[in-house]
């Protein structure tokens, strides 16, 4: 079962030039963990896999792993599809719905995925306080006190630190 869930993550997120596939991102390991975390997904899962090697076996007089490429793309193909499948293909659709779901969180909440998208986080930005407009509008300003301890663009990734007082050093 894991083998051939490695095989599906990856006939559904290939390695290219611009990243690794997605049992390089540890999807196989994902996806054993949420059988295990949400085990209602277990059923469906290995129900799934033992429809996809019984579909084998029939068309192709093999199971899913010892077919050729050619042949688990011919059967991945008429499941892959939703709307272009048959009737009698809807139980694999839903099952390779739920894999290729599993598969693209797994590959997106990687470092890879992660790094493939380009996500940098949540950034701080810096604030430099109220604005002179509105500041000079009510009749107010920063004593210098204020601007030389607080409002340095040159520190603003420089982490706080306290004393044993609580006082900001």
């Amino acid at each position: 079962e894991y083998q051939m869930v490695a095989v599906l993550a990856d006939i559904i997120i290939p390695a290219d030039e611009e990243s690794g596939s997605a049992t390089d991102a540890g999807v196989p390991d994902f996806i054993e963990f949420m059988m295990k975390d949400f085990p209602p997904f277990q059923l469906v899962m290995r129900g799934g896999l033992m429809w996809l090697n019984s579909q084998c076996n029939e068309r192709f007089n093999n199971s899913f792993l010892d077919c050729s490429e050619t042949e688990r793309m011919e059967m991945i193909d008429l499941i892959a599809w939703p709307d272009d499948a048959e009737p009698d293909m809807q139980y694999g659709v839903r099952f390779f719905n739920r894999m290729r779901d599993l598969t693209a969180t797994g590959f997106f909440t990687s470092q890879i995925g992660v790094e493939y998208l380009g996500y940098e986080g949540n950034r701080p930005g810096f604030w430099d306080g109220v604005p002179e407009n509105v500041l000079r509008k009510h009749g107010m300003e920063y004593d210098e006190k204020t601007l030389d301890e607080c409002i340095k663009e040159a520190d603003r990734y420089r982490m706080a630190e306290w004393d044993d007082d609580a006082n900001l050093i």
